[in-house]
């Protein structure tokens, strides 16, 4: 088992207990700008569900959407199962995700991108399982630099888990066969949308 894995396996158990009494309502709020794309969704992917906070707003969201959510610890599988006990839930890699092309029109990596150890395949990965035209979320509770410093202070298995500038980013996307549609690196959170181009090798 990596050592990212490893932390995160450990982290399940307290997860839930560290965050804040509104959660549900800071993850309504953080989708609320996506209502028209999540509303047309027809097939969903969650790259990192963690403890299935986000799976019954997801729902609600994309009301028509199969919705699978992945995640690479165990532990935190299990306590997402607990949560939504009909969720389609897979232990995968984002690196090396166990769908074939074109699967979903919408992936939404909720407070993972970090934690993505090369980037430039990961999102190469994501375009893969992505149809054309489909969208890429990338949304994080917080603001990049608080982001940072938190996975700093913590060290160890995330301490070099970082999110990227906004420009750093639309390179990555760009890169890897996205349009890059919206890059909000705010002071606040850090949201970004990426339309999948066809004719991708």
């Amino acid at each position: 088992m990596d050592d990212l894995r490893a932390f995160f396996e450990r982290l399940a158990e307290e997860w839930d207990t560290q965050q804040p009494p509104d959660r549900e309502e800071q993850l309504r709020r953080l989708l609320e700008p996506f209502g028209d794309l999540l509303q047309q969704a027809q097939a969903v992917l969650e790259v990192g569900t963690g403890t299935g906070a986000l799976i019954p707003l997801l729902r609600e969201s994309a009301p028509i959407a199969r919705v699978v959510s992945i995640d690479l610890a165990h532990a935190m599988l299990r306590r997402a199962r607990r949560r939504c006990p009909d969720a389609l839930l897979v232990q995968a890699d984002a690196h090396r995700l166990p769908f074939p092309p074109a699967a979903f029109d919408r992936v939404i990596c909720h407070n993972t991108f970090p934690h993505f150890r090369d980037k430039p395949a990961a999102l190469a990965e994501l375009a893969r399982v992505l149809a054309p035209g489909g969208y890429l979320l990338i949304l994080h509770d917080l603001g990049r630099k608080q982001v940072n410093a938190i996975h700093q202070g913590v060290g160890g298995a995330i301490g070099n888990d970082l999110l990227p500038s906004g420009d750093e980013l639309a390179h990555l996307l760009q890169a890897a066969g996205f349009s890059p549609l919206e890059i909000e690196d705010g002071a606040e959170h850090y949201r970004a949308v990426g339309q999948r181009l066809s004719g991708l090798r």
